[in-house]
């Protein structure tokens, strides 16, 4: 039996500048402990079974010629089929983070299986080739968006600061102290709103991009900048980095009005009611979920606030270790 898990990323200073449609982007973001699990043995069925435990959800096949991409799965399936696995297996994947999140859970899963399939098969492939080939499933092999932070932060864990010239990434890993660490980790908030799927805010920007809207260019060029700036706030003052968290969300928010609705202004109401320092929603926006900077020695009530307004906290620690396969 192979056991593999991936982190998933938050606070993705930068976001939306990983994409074709922006090239030579930066992009920010620190990875935590909310895992994705992939768990693989072989059967003697005569047909692989993927069991997503999480969604409930199924599907079976006898071989890797039978495959068929039907919406179901299918960026397992495709794993499967790209890395010619012939060997019957059962695999059952597990996501702590919630569906739709914003966090990066997709590429999180497709970089623990990847990870665990390479594992089984005896390949040899480091955590840049992982990333790689798992954002060449989503858009080679599937036909779908992608940008190619999540990937690279799933495959290789920690604080992350990535030049991208689309879709190659150069990373540079951020070194901070264990004080740093603790205090993040105790005034960084991360709320759930609920799932929602990210394909059409992706086909709203495009499509002002496109365009040539200018209001759109002007962003990603902010957010590019909030990313430099971000490599270097991180060792500096707790504020330096709530300026720059919010000085990122008012430019993601010109984007697209679908960026932002009733439900993400009432928990940034709060949070600004909080004296929280900063404030942004994870991934391509609109819902899923934020992170929030609260202000030290105002955290408690600030969570109590969004508890008793029906927002979900997902508690986390900041992970360095990246994606990570053993057998038992």
């Amino acid at each position: 039996m192979i056991l593999s898990r991936a982190p998933v990323r938050i606070l993705d200073i930068g976001g939306w500048t990983d994409t074709w449609f922006c090239p030579n982007g930066a992009v920010f973001n620190l990875c935590i402990d909310l895992y994705s699990y992939s768990k693989i043995s072989q059967n003697y069925l005569n047909k692989t079974r993927i069991f997503a435990e999480n969604l409930d959800q199924s599907v079976e096949f006898s071989g890797i010629n039978n495959i068929v991409y039907d919406g179901k799965l299918d960026l397992l399936k495709a794993a499967i089929k790209k890395m010619d696995i012939r060997t019957n297996l059962d695999i059952y994947i597990r996501t702590e983070a919630p569906p739709g999140c914003g966090t990066g859970t997709s590429a999180s899963v497709a970089v623990s299986l990847i990870s665990g399939l390479a594992f089984f098969s005896k390949r040899k492939i480091n955590r840049h080739q992982i990333a790689q080939f798992a954002h060449k499933l989503e858009i080679e092999e599937l036909n779908l968006e992608s940008g190619v932070q999540d990937q690279f932060a799933a495959s290789y864990g920690g604080i992350n600061f990535m030049n991208i010239n689309y879709p190659n990434v150069k990373i540079t890993k951020i070194n901070i102290d264990k004080k740093k660490i603790a205090l993040l980790e105790n005034l960084l908030i991360l709320i759930y709103f609920g799932s929602r799927s990210s394909s059409e805010m992706h086909k709203a920007v495009i499509k002002n991009y496109l365009k040539k809207d200018q209001k759109v260019i002007f962003s990603f060029e902010k957010m590019k900048e909030c990313a430099y700036e971000m490599k270097r706030a991180i060792k500096l003052d707790i504020s330096d980095i709530g300026r720059i968290m919010n000085k990122n969300w008012d430019a993601q928010k010109e984007l697209h009005s679908l960026m932002t609705n009733d439900i993400i202004k009432k928990a940034e109401e709060i949070a600004h009611h909080h004296g929280a320092l900063g404030f942004k929603c994870n991934g391509a926006g609109g819902g899923g979920s934020a992170t929030i900077l609260a202000d030290v020695g105002r955290e408690y009530q600030l969570k109590k606030e969004l508890v008793e307004n029906n927002f979900t906290i997902l508690p986390f620690k900041l992970n360095f270790d990246g994606v990570y396969s053993f057998s038992r």
